[in-house]
């Protein structure tokens, strides 16, 4: 006699299957939209270079990584430029793409193509490009890290409100506005920001192939020209994105004229949406979310990030 109840077998198998079954519809619709989110312009060569945009404050990095592991496993990909237009933003997200993009250069060719700005946390992500091609008026440089923290305390003090703390130890309401920073709590901030400045400067000097010492001569938070960055030996060359195509191809061995693939926007088609949607709900109500991967977070136990 078996102790399974048949009901309940059938149901538990059903939903394996459901869910099984969802995950590849999931997979399969899930491709067919990374397919169409590229515009591809056509050349004569069978080879390929792909695009990347990095524009704007840099807060994230999974969305820019997954492209660049779209583009290693496309072998039509022989190169990729990064379009830059940023004036830097916080340290784990540059950080991330830096040491992928360190990465991918042993499969791939990487240039970058600076636009009006690419300074701080773009400057570093650029650096680890095998080939920089700015404009002679681009903004780039800017290497260092700034931590910033209001302060309202001399306001809070005149209006007679006041805020009581009970911590675990003298370091936690570090940063807080509402309370004058102490020295002791000053010189360890400095230490922290100084520690992150040495892993910009090692960071470029790494993927530059230069002495630390000089970068570090140049990292003083100064901005360079195009021209100028040129002239120090931040950037390869100076040119549009027309220049840094040329220049891909030559790195990379491609003859002819290479097929260009651009990444585009495009409105979600709405059944794919809500398909997608209903598989995720039912994967997350029966704790198989793994199989799907979990996004990178960022997470904070106090308002202040670091920013390059």
């Amino acid at each position: 006699m078996s102790g399974k109840h048949p009901f309940l077998s059938g149901l538990f198998f059903l939903i394996v299957f459901i869910g099984v079954f969802g995950l590849g519809i999931y997979l399969i619709l899930f491709k067919l939209q990374v397919k169409s989110n590229y515009n591809v312009v056509k050349g004569s060569s069978p080879y390929a270079i792909g695009v990347i945009d990095l524009n704007g404050t840099i807060t994230s990095s999974s969305d820019f990584i997954s492209l660049l592991e779209h583009y290693k496993d496309d072998s039509y990909v022989k190169a990729v430029i990064i379009r830059v237009n940023s004036p830097g933003g916080e340290v784990a997200p540059s950080q991330a793409i830096y040491e992928e993009i360190m990465k991918f250069r042993k499969h791939k060719k990487v240039i970058v193509s600076m636009g009006s700005v690419a300074a701080s946390g773009a400057y570093y992500i650029s650096s680890a490009a095998d080939e920089i091609v700015a404009e002679p008026g681009s903004l780039t440089g800017s290497i260092g890290v700034i931590m910033e923290m209001p302060n309202i305390y001399p306001l809070m003090k005149k209006i007679g409100v006041s805020y009581n703390y009970i911590q675990s130890g003298p370091y936690k309401d570090i940063g807080t506005p509402f309370k004058e920073m102490t020295p002791a709590q000053r010189d360890k901030l400095q230490e922290v920001v100084m520690n992150v400045y040495g892993q910009f400067v090692s960071a470029v000097a790494k993927g530059r192939n230069l002495k630390a010492g000089y970068v570090k001569s140049l990292a003083n938070g100064m901005i360079y020209s195009g021209d100028q960055a040129l002239r120090y030996h931040l950037v390869d060359k100076l040119g549009d994105f027309n220049d840094a195509i040329d220049v891909a191809k030559k790195i990379s061995g491609i003859k002819g004229t290479p097929t260009i693939i651009y990444p585009v926007k495009k409105q979600p088609n709405l059944i794919r949406s809500v398909i997608r949607r209903a598989v995720k709900s039912f994967i997350d109500s029966v704790g198989a979310r793994s199989f799907l991967g979990k996004g990178t977070g960022f997470i904070s136990y106090n308002s202040d990030a670091l920013n390059y």
